[in-house]
């Protein structure tokens, strides 16, 4: 039978890790009051000798993040315009894998499910909900679309959207009088905080009062 090694083990189970990030949205109102923490899950593969991690952090260090979006005033009129949303949330996956001598690329994506929408919690508004296709960002300490970094995008309202992928390694050669001593492979690249400011597009009338609804990130490494 053949033997499988603690690398093609830990790549036939995907790993993943998942956080979840609020948004509320007050028409014509003032104020919304949530939580103002984040949250940071790692997940790890200690199978054998294989020592993978994958951790996640979406905001600050504990519970669920809300960005909050007042509509009000002017903007609730018959010219209104898009409204950025507070606080700014940063962004981090760190990809854990043991040195080894093998060159097989550990491929990590970031995704974010925004299917539900933002429901309706007011009975004025009873029964609308305001699809999150409503909400784009713009990124900032980005590394860039090359470096397989978040860039400047929307919600697409699928559960599956992709927003990063990059490779959790980097091959190098060490060299031993000019002659290369193996490749080695080790965890080179992360995505460190890269900060998402998002904003309500605030193009469609919608009735007025207070809707929420929650995001939420997935991160996986093969």
């Amino acid at each position: 039978m053949p033997q499988r090694d603690a690398i093609t083990t830990a790549h036939a189970a995907l790993r993943t890790a998942c956080a979840p990030l609020g948004a509320g949205l007050v028409l014509l109102a003032c104020g919304i009051i949530g939580p103002a923490n984040a949250v940071i899950i790692t997940v790890s593969d200690n199978a054998s000798t294989s020592n993978y991690a994958l951790s996640l952090q979406v905001g600050s260090a504990a519970g669920t993040d809300t960005v909050q979006f007042n509509v009000t005033g002017n903007n609730a009129g018959l010219t209104p315009t898009a409204v950025t949303g507070s606080p700014a949330i940063d962004i981090s996956v760190t990809p854990v894998r043991p040195a080894t001598t093998s060159a097989t690329a550990r491929p990590v994506t970031l995704r974010v499910d925004s299917g539900a929408g933002l429901v309706c919690q007011s009975s004025s508004c009873s029964g609308t909900i305001i699809p999150f296709t409503k909400i784009s960002w713009t990124v900032s300490n980005s590394s860039g679309s090359a470096a397989g970094d978040i860039q400047n995008g929307q919600f697409t309202g699928a559960n599956n959207q992709q927003l990063a992928n990059f490779n959790a390694n980097a091959t190098y050669c060490i060299p031993v009088i000019l002659v290369c001593l193996g490749n080695w492979v080790y965890q080179s690249h992360a995505m460190s905080a890269t900060r998402m400011t998002f904003s309500y597009a605030n193009d469609t009338f919608y009735p007025a009062g207070t809707y929420l609804g929650t995001v939420y990130f997935t991160a996986s490494m093969e």
